[in-house]
């Protein structure tokens, strides 16, 4: 008898944690992890941007732009260097992902924080979205040393 009373427990304990995860998650939009996504952040972070710091010829990529901004420095020719990410950023995401009603990429969202640690919430350096996020979500987040801490830069595609 007090065996079977555990195991209706064990039963009820599971069950509740199981419920609690289910609730907790967005209803209607179905996240998964996308090496696509990864691959053309990875290869987006090597896009060579029109801000330089040292000399004229010495271009930063895209990747290093980010902790440039965040660091509120100005690129050599006087323009602002979260001005020239922002351009260049939703230039090539406008460019590769086609968004609209009639095509299969609803929307998109991208967002990029520098963290110092893994419990801090971090600060927002730039954030970009088009489109509808209300489906099926595929994403994924690419890391950047940035001494002391981390640039985490995320992009959710909607489709």
């Amino acid at each position: 008898m007090v065996g079977f009373v555990l195991i209706m427990v064990l039963v009820a304990v599971v069950f509740l944690i199981f419920l609690g995860i289910t609730l907790r998650r967005d209803v209607g939009a179905i996240r998964s992890e996308s090496s696509e996504v990864y691959q053309f952040l990875e290869s987006s972070m090597q896009y060579t941007t029109s801000c330089n710091f040292r000399s004229s010829l010495n271009f930063l990529k895209l990747g290093e732009l980010f902790e440039e901004c965040f660091s509120g420095n100005n690129c050599l020719n006087g323009e602002d260097s979260c001005d020239v990410l922002n351009q260049t950023l939703s230039n090539i995401l406008k460019s590769s992902w086609n968004i609209g009603p009639e095509s299969s990429v609803k929307g998109y969202e991208f967002i990029s924080f520098y963290v110092t640690n893994a419990s801090s919430q971090g600060e927002e350096i730039i954030s970009l979205k088009e489109g509808e996020c209300t489906s099926s979500i595929k994403g994924a987040s690419y890391l950047t040393p940035a001494f002391p801490g981390k640039i985490e830069n995320s992009l959710v595609i909607c489709s």
